[in-house]
């Protein structure tokens, strides 16, 4: 006797494709003035760690 072989299961649904790359809120630890992004930085600093530029202020 064989066994009936079960049907493959249905694909998911589709996703859109990732843009990728950092989130906009990461934008506050973006240096204008060099271009460094410092993640290890204090929420509170006023200046870039690299280049001593002021920084943006987070929204």
């Amino acid at each position: 006797m064989n066994a009936p072989v079960p049907d493959p299961p249905a694909p998911g649904p589709l996703r859109e494709p990732s843009d990728g790359g950092e989130p906009a809120c990461l934008l506050h630890l973006l240096c204008d003035a060099c271009g460094r992004l410092d993640t290890e930085r204090d929420r509170d600093a006023r200046c870039c760690t690299a280049c001593g530029a002021p920084l943006p202020r987070p929204s």
